[in-house]
């Protein structure tokens, strides 16, 4: 796997309409659909009546979902009922609800998955993912994958945009490291997502586009101009997929490379795999100072987090990854940290007592004679 706040006067709820064409689209300024979203939350599992309802109830201006729900045995879409119902807040405002996609993996729970594929999968399929299972690496330059991607009234584009989807947040565009991360590779991916994007918005021209990682590409104007936004994952916490800070140099790296965007009208969302009260709140702080939106929410991406009450989201059984901390390692986890806290206070006590025996020494000591 791995947004705007609609203002909630009647006369801008509206989104703009752009009535230029795909090259026009593409190199004029448009309006920023994330420009006013203060909020924003991600959920891709567990999408069944009760969580749509719960996602409903929310507060968040911008919400990501996979535009299907899964059974044990088939993938089911999401209606456009379902997808308006989403659309609108409690206090009647509208919000954004974008699709989650992944250009740089096939899944073979989508219904464009062959049969044949998990006896004998295509040349331009790679291997599985080991954190999301029935996640397959993909040679994205091939037209074979492009094809399934976008182009026609079956691709993934075309479906999702039926179903009444405000736009994308595209995943995987960071595919270029599995092949070398090279400057072929970058400019491979670069040049898939601008064409993709092109077709996008000539299919809705106000479609909101946000780009999961890649920093990397950021360097391509052309790139830029091609996208709304970018959501960075673990950028201050858990590059390692560890409740730990990121080293100050990983930080600053992506750090200016975001801002640099910013500059250049995009919108920066963070999301933040975080439990300890503590580390939410300073990411908070920090991430409001460079004016990045951010959300804490679990790894799995089972349900929201509404971050009330200023602590992170508990871990649950639909939670762990392979990599990730599961319930069980959560328990592990306050353990240990019940443990670091008991050796320090012993730590502690023991240079009390140090300190003490030195003074007790001290007087203990003979006077010399003047």
């Amino acid at each position: 796997m791995k947004v705007s706040r609609i203002a909630a006067q009647a006369g801008l709820l509206a989104m703009p309409l752009l009535l230029a064409g795909p090259a026009d689209a593409q190199s004029s300024p448009r309006p920023n659909p994330f420009a006013n979203a203060k909020s924003w939350a991600f959920q891709l599992k567990n999408l069944g009546t009760e969580q749509q309802a719960k996602i409903a109830a929310s507060p968040f201006d911008l919400v990501v979902i996979d535009s299907s729900q899964f059974d044990a045995t088939r993938e089911i879409p999401l209606t456009k009922e379902e997808v308006e119902r989403l659309k609108r807040k409690p206090d009647g405002s509208r919000r954004l609800v974008i699709s989650y996609f992944s250009v740089g993996e096939a899944e073979s729970y989508r219904y464009y998955w062959k049969p044949e594929w998990s006896r004998s999968k295509p040349s331009w399929v790679g291997k599985e993912n080991k954190e999301w299972k029935e996640n397959f690496l993909v040679k994205y330059w091939e037209p074979a994958w492009q094809n399934i991607v976008y182009g026609s009234p079956t691709s993934f584009v075309d479906r999702v945009l039926a179903q009444g989807f405000d736009g994308f947040y595209v995943d995987r565009a960071d595919a270029y490291y599995y092949y070398g991360d090279t400057k072929v590779m970058r400019d491979r991916m670069a040049d898939f997502i601008v064409k993709l994007t092109t077709y996008m918005r000539k299919q809705k021209p106000d479609v909101a586009i946000l780009i999961q990682n890649a920093e990397e590409l950021l360097d391509r104007p052309a790139y830029v101009s091609a996208i709304d936004g970018i959501a960075k994952e673990d950028l201050l916490y858990g590059i390692t997929h560890k409740e730990e800070p990121n080293k100050k140099s990983d930080v600053d790296w992506s750090s200016k490379l975001l801002i640099d965007a910013q500059k250049a009208g995009k919108k920066i969302f963070v999301i933040e795999y975080l439990t300890r009260p503590a580390y939410v709140t300073d990411a908070k702080q920090r991430l409001d100072a460079m004016g990045f939106v951010m959300y804490t929410g679990p790894r799995g991406l089972a349900a929201l987090h509404d971050g009330l009450g200023g602590d992170g989201p508990r871990r649950g059984p639909l939670d762990p990854t392979p990599e990730n901390p599961s319930l069980t390692q959560g328990i592990v986890g306050k353990a240990k940290d019940k443990a670091f806290e008991l050796k320090q206070k012993a730590k502690q006590g023991i240079d009390a007592a140090k300190q003490k025996a030195k003074a007790v020494l001290k007087k203990s000591e003979p006077k010399t004679a003047q």
